[in-house]
């Protein structure tokens, strides 16, 4: 038995457009000056509010707390109004319904999205029935901890040894190394393929098609 992570934003499901929005227009309902893109995608995979926080660390909580709500309620109108955010990466979805036939494989999703973000995404393309797990933001310390990767070993029975997460951010990697796991990163997504190397990746797939060759080589130990 394996159990095969991957995370949702930058690795299943392309949102850069609505993140840099909503980031932006948070922090404009207090008049702080914008990041770059780079940096704002660079915090990819964090949670919202830690991430909001990196960005202006002059805000005051109660600053923070409404960046939050804005962020949120943008995201929201957003997904809502047409499919940015929203749209899976080429290939990725052909590689869930692959591996979700698989009797000895069981898949999960952990991601810094909230829990009604991740079931929009799995609803949208009626890929819920292949997971066996499902870990938001709602549901944890957030990335780089290891406590949802930990949750999602618990519950579905598996060992470090027979656990791969698949993510584009080094805190994706982080996560999954403090829990034991081996991981595989991405390199479609938010961070460089250097940086997910030097947050120790055991593997780098540059195309869904390299992921494919990659999973099937992960036997657990």
């Amino acid at each position: 038995m394996r159990l095969i992570v991957f995370d949702c934003d930058g690795t299943l499901v392309d949102s850069q457009q609505t993140i840099i929005t909503a980031t932006q227009t948070a922090l404009a309902a207090h008049d702080f000056a914008c990041p770059s893109r780079r940096d704002i995608l660079y915090a990819v995979g964090l949670p919202i509010d830690v991430a909001l926080r990196g960005h202006v660390p002059e805000a005051s909580d109660d600053q923070i707390v409404n960046m939050l709500d804005v962020y949120r309620e943008t995201y929201q109108d957003l997904v809502q109004q047409d499919d940015r955010g929203q749209v899976m990466f080429d290939g990725m979805h052909a590689q869930i319904l692959e591996l979700g036939k698989l009797d000895d494989t069981l898949l999960g999703i952990i991601t810094m999205k909230s829990r009604r973000g991740l079931s929009r995404v799995v609803d949208a393309y009626d890929i819920r029935e292949f997971f066996q797990v499902l870990k938001s933001a709602d549901d944890g310390p957030g990335k780089p901890a290891p406590d949802l990767m930990l949750d999602a070993m618990r519950e579905t029975g598996a060992t470090p040894a027979q656990s791969l997460m698949i993510g584009d951010t080094s805190f994706d990697i982080m996560m999954a190394k403090a829990a034991g796991a081996r991981t595989i990163g991405v390199g479609w997504g938010y961070q460089t393929v250097e940086e997910l190397k030097e947050s120790g990746a055991d593997a780098i797939a540059k195309t869904p098609e390299d992921l494919r060759l990659l999973i099937s080589q992960f036997q657990p130990e």
